[in-house]
């Protein structure tokens, strides 16, 4: 991509005519998907692969996701570090990579008070091994001071295989807690950040919690939780995270 090609036939052989070199296409985080020559260098880089591409990392607008669904048919990890699309477009996509098993999604708005983003990854993605979704940069128009935090609350789609889960900047409802538990037996890691919302961890749900190897919960609670979509949030925060004796 930098014209390595350019050196000589060896190197252009190397560079441009084996697609599996290009079966992981890294591209980084300062590419915009939606200027053009951010989308020019996504579209070579898949060009090169030829249909081989297995992990994808950068920036994603809806035309870039669509464009991966088309020539990268056999992705099996998908990194979004800036997700510049609604959430109905990525579940279109994600719906359309079935071999998928690592995803990590950063996006750079909030959901919707009737949308769940980890509910949703979970039904289009059964197969997944790690989950990521990293909320700290998303943007609420609605909200007065422009901060959002993904409400994870309510069941999940049963995750047979999924080992680690990481959910950061996320408000964190006890109902929400157990349902990632109850639906991913075989989680080995599970690190969520942000508030733990109206509720204690009590006994039952501490002996769920005590099963998963790597277990980092949010360290503040919230004991007064109301969000207005049109109006401030208002939340009281009682300090550290309670749990029942």
């Amino acid at each position: 991509m930098r014209g390595a090609e350019r050196a000589c036939s060896a190197w252009r052989r190397v560079a441009v005519d084996d697609p599996a070199l290009w079966r992981r296409i890294d591209m980084g985080t300062e590419v915009l998907p939606f200027s053009s020559g951010g989308r020019a260098a996504a579209h070579a880089a898949m060009d090169r692969a030829a249909g081989e591409c297995e992990a994808f990392s950068g920036p994603c607008d809806n035309h870039l996701l669509f464009c991966l669904v088309r020539r990268a048919p056999s992705l099996k990890v998908l990194h979004v570090k800036h997700l510049y699309a609604q959430n109905k477009v990525l579940n279109l996509v994600l719906n359309r990579l079935p071999l998928l098993e690592d995803l990590e999604i950063s996006p750079s708005f909030a959901s919707t008070p009737s949308e769940n983003l980890l509910q949703s990854v979970c039904k289009d993605c059964p197969r997944l091994k790690k989950l990521r979704l990293n909320c700290s940069e998303s943007f609420d128009f609605h909200n007065g001071n422009g901060v959002a935090l993904e409400i994870i609350h309510g069941g999940i789609a049963p995750m047979h295989d999924l080992r680690s889960i990481e959910l950061l900047h996320c408000d964190l409802t006890t109902q929400g807690l157990r349902a990632t538990l109850d639906n991913c037996p075989l989680l080995e890691t599970l690190h969520i950040t942000g508030f733990l919302v109206g509720g204690k961890i009590d006994e039952k749900l501490r002996r769920k919690c005590a099963r998963v190897k790597d277990l980092t919960l949010p360290d503040k609670s919230v004991k007064l939780y109301r969000f207005h979509r049109n109006g401030p949030v208002r939340r009281q925060v009682s300090g550290p995270l309670e749990m029942d004796d």
